[in-house]
């Protein structure tokens, strides 16, 4: 990238020592370890059970009989991949400029780098991680080349088509400042220099030109890491900007030059043999002898999969294979070079190449078929094998919908009953409410994929839970041993419904809790409560819960610290901290067992039922069925308003009833009340546990004059009183 496109360089990556330098690179085996590697033919059975490969591959063939196609069976699962290269790591993968279904909805608008890059959705990485999406023609097709030298293949002219525009590559003689702030000369073009450090790194000459292009830029001189003139670095060159690392562009030049006069590069042909070397070494030892390899890292031969990877951009490979592409038909319109490309394939692929992000809808939803009887195929065509017959008013699970049309239909992917995947014309359905059978609280024991459906295979990770994330089941036990595990629907906090194994989340028993110990807990803290990093108020703030949302606590009592005792939580989006639960009573937090009662203008809070001036016994019974109120002479009532000193006994446990305003506990709010307030202020009279709280009606826990206030403008009508 040129000194412009620096800046924009994720600090997020500098663990890489890379960003910004791209690798380019031969290797001399493709082969990782534990992978395998075959020369595909025409017409060769190795790709029959990944769908879409050998037809395109065919068709290449036909067209250039020169080329050669070597298949890197990686070995890894289409969904795990996908998995790590987004949700496992958000930020890894970023698109600029696009909005909608090309960005993660978890990350949604969070800015990357320079603010003008967006986190990746899963629909947009697999779009460009499918290989299938470049093997129509020619256009993306070198992201895949493998950039092993070859004898007899390259020119000085070829070199040159690549660097045009670049005017200060393209001299009769390198020309260039010494350290000592002298003029030095090399009878030697740019051109020549690259095809030598090439032929000796064994790489292409061509790949390495249009790196140095993209690194330092066209026009009429080099990015400040490549003139020699940078102040306190004078006669220091960094061609491929090597270690080129920081949170500003000043940082940037100044890292990649610190890493040039380590390496001593000082002067171009040092630099550029270098470079070409270091990049080398850096991958094509971990056999990413491809632009795809380079940005996707699927090949395990350093032990290790993913983080190895050149630059965020998600689009990188695909936008820069074309400008090699043009290169080389510049210098051969036919391509009729003998070039070979490296295409990955991975185990239970779609049986269709991934979309553009947009055109599919990732769903998981109920539907009902409206036509007199509906074909299931095994893909988006009619000519397909037949999964079943569906007949009118039969119903089932839909995970995707198309908006644009395959083969001259919408098509639709759904689960039958006994867990295989199909598609169907999507006008012969509608949707329809969710079908569920349960509706339990449950808790994640382990990290465990959500997915749009049941099965492991034709299904989409939606999220992976935090262990201790809350959900809730809505199904159980209606998908039994698919791909050999029994698989549960659920909902999360923000909505989103997808399936889990069963043995993934456990459910909350009737007290709130699970076997293995954890409690769900409800805020009941007025102003919310701080989520921090560790227990303790100066703690990194990771974020705010609002009162009325659930957490799963994990553990209780880890500290006592700023008059505070905190416990570890999760909430329910997945994200692990501590709150302050208030002193050993839990203020701020109440424990949601089977007996608490909640309703529109009351709900339990530790010991007691608190309740706004007009609710009656009928509302609090509507909730809590059973329940038995007495009043506070301990009279049983079944009718009329709720007062304080009042008492509700559901499932065995007993609240006193604190209603806001009530302080004479006459079950009403009248100027009685508020005489009351205005006397326990001044010392006349004694109130009650539960006629105190009732004073509290601005709710900042103190009882003050501008709690009469607010009870009088309430008697008025000018207020409301809220819990």
């Amino acid at each position: 990238m040129n000194y412009k496109l620096i800046k924009c360089v994720s600090i997020l990556l500098i663990f890489i020592l890379l960003i910004g330098i791209i690798s380019i690179f031969i290797g001399k085996d493709v082969k990782a370890a534990g992978q395998n590697t075959k020369v595909y033919t025409k017409g060769s059975n190795i790709l029959d059970k990944y769908e879409g490969y050998s037809e395109l591959l065919d068709n290449l063939l036909e067209k250039h009989p020169k080329w050669t196609f070597t298949i890197l069976f990686t070995g890894l699962d289409w969904d795990t991949v996908i998995k790590n290269e987004t949700i496992s790591a958000h930020g890894r993968n970023l698109v600029q400029g696009e909005t909608g279904a090309w960005v993660c909805s978890v990350c949604g608008d969070k800015p990357y780098d320079n603010s003008s890059w967006r986190c990746a959705s899963a629909a947009t990485v697999e779009y460009y991680m499918d290989p299938r999406n470049a093997l129509y023609d020619e256009t993306y097709l070198f992201q895949f080349e493998n950039l092993k030298w070859v004898d007899n293949t390259y020119t000085i002219e070829g070199i040159e088509f690549i660097l045009d525009g670049c005017d200060y590559l393209l001299k009769d003689k390198i020309t260039y400042k010494k350290t000592d702030g002298k003029t030095g000369t090399i009878n030697k073009t740019y051109s020549q220099v690259i095809m030598e450090a090439a032929k000796k790194a064994g790489i292409s000459p061509y790949h390495l030109a249009s790196r140095i292009r993209q690194e330092q830029g066209t026009g009429s001189q080099a990015s400040p890491s490549a003139t020699g003139n940078y102040s306190g670095y004078i006669g220091y060159y960094n061609f491929f900007n090597v270690g080129a690392t920081g949170s500003g562009s000043s940082s940037i030049i100044k890292n990649a030059l610190i890493y040039a006069k380590q390496q001593r590069w000082d002067d171009p042909v040092k630099a550029i043999e270098g470079g070409a070397q270091f990049l080398v070494e850096e991958y094509i030892q971990y056999g990413q002898s491809t632009l795809y390899l380079q940005k996707f890292d699927v090949d395990d031969s350093d032990g290790d999969l993913y983080w190895h990877q050149y630059q965020q951009n998600v689009a990188a490979a695909k936008t820069e294979s074309i400008g090699i592409m043009k290169s080389y038909k510049e210098i051969d319109e036919n391509l009729n070079m003998p070039f070979n490309f490296v295409i990955p394939v991975f185990e239970d692929m779609p049986d269709t190449k991934c979309p553009i992000p947009g055109t599919q809808s990732i769903v998981t939803q109920n539907i009902e078929v409206t036509d007199a009887s509906i074909i299931v195929y095994k893909s988006k065509d009619k000519n397909s094998t037949q999964l079943a017959t569906l007949k009118k008013g039969e119903k089932l699970l839909r995970i995707e919908i198309d908006s644009n049309k395959t083969n001259g239909y919408l098509w639709s992917k759904v689960v039958l009953a006994d867990g295989r995947k199909g598609y169907i014309i999507s006008s012969g359905v509608k949707k329809i409410a969710d079908i569920t059978n349960c509706n339990i609280s449950a808790v994640a024991v382990e990290p465990g994929n959500v997915r749009n459906g049941p099965g492991t295979s034709g299904t989409k990770i939606l999220i992976t839970l935090t262990e201790g994330q809350r959900v809730t089941i809505i199904e159980k036990g209606k998908y039994k041993n698919i791909d050999g595990y029994d698989w549960s629907r659920i909902v999360l906090a923000d909505g989103t419904q997808g399936y889990i194994v069963a043995r993934y989340v456990e459910e909350v028993k009737d007290d709130g809790t699970t076997e293995s110990g954890q409690d769900i807990v409800k805020v009941v803290c007025d102003g919310g409560l701080s989520l921090r990093k560790e227990p303790g108020t100066s703690s990194e703030l990771l974020g705010y819960i609002d009162k009325g949302e659930y957490l799963t606590r994990t553990e209780k009592a880890v500290a006592n610290k700023n008059g505070y005792i905190w416990d570890k939580v999760v909430t329910g989006k997945g994200t692990t901290g501590y709150v302050a639960r208030g002193d050993d009573d839990e203020d701020y937090i109440q424990v949601v067992d089977s007996t608490n009662i909640t309703g529109s203008g009351f709900e339990t809070i530790g010991t007691n039922l608190m309740c706004e001036p007009d609710i009656t016994v009928q509302n609090v019974i509507s909730k809590a069925s059973g329940a038995v109120v007495k009043n506070a002479s301990g009279t049983k009532v079944t009718t009329g308003n709720i007062g304080t000193g009042y008492t509700v006994t559901y499932k065995g446990k007993t609240y006193t009833v604190v209603k806001l305003g009530d302080v004479d506990s006459d079950a009403k709010v009248t100027s009685a009340d508020y005489v009351k307030i205005k006397n326990y202020i001044m010392g006349k009279n004694s109130l009650n546990s539960a006629q105190k709280k009732g004073t509290d009606v601005d709710k900042d826990g103190k009882t003050t004059s501008a709690d009469y206030v607010k009870l009088k403008n309430y008697i008025m009508g000018k207020t409301n009183i809220t819990i």
